[in-house]
């Protein structure tokens, strides 16, 4: 598990270091072996090298504790204008100065950023910032009928939701899994068109046709990756008798027994952590409203709904009581991680000041992915009309191949082989069709690095795009892995440097779904979208 609610490693450069090329395209990488991947297509293993620097460099590292902090008075209002010195923080009972401090209003999104011509990205459908309000409507953790009766009281509160609000809306199926059903909008009577067009009928799914536990598991980590890409809060209204508990110290919970699917619900409670996400139950029964709910929202920063019939008032008290905060940082005065589990308590020198936020965080170093989770956190995103993937950002740049630029394309087509299994073979090499460049551009500072005793820091990466017709069947497929190896006085430069990566693909003529995906497989993270592509006759 990666360590929970670590900010990015500080980093303080005393001198420059040179430049380093941190371009990873196929074309002047070179290969160096064939490996097995869990993408389709062909896998490839790059290299990418960069001359030594002789000015020295000193890094130093610290790793910063962020929390969110609810503050709510005797009435359920939040409370503004507290200051840091109103605060203070406890870690395993012991006190830890307050690095940092900020006091979060609402406010207006940013401007998305304009995209060059036949350049695409995973970030336009989401909002910049949060806070923002995820709604998952629970089909698998409650009986139908009371997700029918809470229905048209959600959607009365999205008609009346105060402007500049942001919601999306998931579906939690015992049969299909995670469904997006609304992406987000600020648009309430939109969001409240998506459930008024869903019948009972639908929604009336028996209780024995419930996905198993690690399905659970695995369906609220892909929500999370879908929403990696939103800065700051993300409020995810449970609507649910009883939500799944997320474990923060491996105790056990929600009946569940089996110790794998316990150590996913901490690696999960883990990426809520690092997402910044946080539960706030709404029981859809109404008056039945479970302890373990409650717990959930205790355990990480969130509120509830409480026992209550009156739906559209507790949706607008958890979206009220959570658009106001505070986000404060501490530096563990401890030793490196150590693997514990450790408690965090905040106090506030106002009365009748109520605090919410997460009571603790895994304190352990980031360790490689099983090669179970691996494989599915490759293999999922890559299917046609997955969820989109946003713990990695990248924009694609995707347009034929000019004439000029053929001799790079067949040099860097040469370099792929195909692929171990005869399904993607039959793809690989035999289809003709029209060039295209397609280009990675990504930010390094996203991706993992592991770090050796000598310095040096290496990440692996794998690259992969597919085309679908209109049939959703797949056509053609791309796939290359990449190893990135930097000294300690390459780094920096690295990290400051847009990371380009070429990989061409042949595509046939006709309507087509293009899939790409960017995966990081120290930090099992990954980035991923589809688009539509209409490739003309020559």
């Amino acid at each position: 598990m990666r360590p929970s609610l670590f900010a990015a490693a500080a980093l303080i450069a005393i001198t420059a270091a040179l430049p380093l090329r941190a371009q990873g395209n196929g074309d002047d990488t070179g290969v160096e072996s064939n490996l097995p991947g869990a993408g389709f297509g062909s896998n490839e293993t790059a290299s990418a090298t960069a001359q030594p620097s002789s000015t020295p460099t000193i890094h130093v590292y610290s790793r910063e504790t962020i929390i969110d902090v609810l503050a709510i008075d005797d009435k359920g209002q939040p409370v503004t204008g507290l200051t840091r010195d109103d605060f203070t923080v406890l870690e395993d009972n012991h006190p830890q100065p307050i690095r940092s401090f900020r006091e979060n209003t609402p406010a207006p999104q940013p401007a998305q950023r304009p995209l060059p011509p036949n350049t695409y990205t995973n970030a336009q459908a989401l909002p910049a910032t949060g806070p923002v309000q995820i709604f998952l409507i629970d089909l698998v953790s409650s009986p139908a009928v009371d997700i029918v009766r809470s229905r048209p009281y959600i959607a009365n509160y999205f008609r009346t939701m105060p402007a500049g609000t942001e919601v999306a809306i998931f579906l939690l199926s015992p049969t299909k899994g995670l469904m997006l059903v609304q992406g987000f909008t600020t648009d309430g009577n939109l969001a409240a068109s998506v459930l008024d067009k869903h019948t009972d009928a639908e929604w009336d799914v028996p209780l024995g046709q419930r996905i198993d536990d690690a399905g659970m598991v695995a369906a609220i980590d892909q929500l999370a990756a879908y929403v990696a890409g939103i800065h700051g809060r993300k409020n995810l209204i449970w609507v649910a008798r009883q939500p799944m508990l997320i474990v923060p110290d491996g105790g056990l919970s929600w009946g569940v027994r089996d110790m794998t699917v316990v150590h996913r619900l901490m690696d999960l409670y883990d990426r809520f952590t690092q997402e910044d996400i946080v539960i706030c139950p709404l029981a859809p029964s109404g008056l039945f409203f479970g302890l373990r709910a409650a717990n959930v929202a205790e355990e990480t920063g969130g509120t509830t709904s409480g026992p209550t019939n009156d739906h559209k008032g507790a949706i607008a008290r958890i979206v009220d009581q959570t658009s106001d905060f505070y986000t404060l940082s501490y530096i563990p005065t401890r030793p490196d991680a150590d693997g514990h589990f450790h408690a965090i308590s905040i106090k506030v020198d106002r009365p009748g000041v109520h605090l919410s936020y997460r009571t603790g965080y895994n304190d352990e170093q980031p360790q490689p992915p099983d090669p179970i989770l691996k494989q599915r956190m490759i293999q999922g995103p890559m299917r046609l009309g997955a969820l989109t993937t946003t713990q990695l950002i990248f924009d694609l740049e995707v347009e034929p191949t000019p004439p000029s630029n053929l001799a790079k394309y067949n040099a860097t087509e040469a370099k792929i082989k195909p692929a171990t299994n005869s399904d993607a073979k039959k793809l690989d090499k035999s289809l003709k069709g029209t060039p295209y460049d397609v280009t990675f551009r990504f930010d390094p500072t996203q991706i993992a690095f592991a770090e050796a005793s000598d310095g040096k820091r290496t990440a692996d990466l794998e690259f992969d795009l597919g085309a679908f017709d209109l049939y959703s069947n797949l056509v053609v497929a791309r796939s290359q892995t990449m190893k990135v190896s930097v000294t300690p006085d390459q780094y920096t430069h690295f990290m400051q440097t847009t990371f380009r990566f070429y990989l061409p693909i042949p595509l046939p003529k006709g309507q087509l779904t293009l899939r790409a995906g960017l995966f990081d497989t120290v930090a099992n993270t990954s980035g991923s979208f589809q688009l539509p592509i209409t490739v003309a006759k020559k």
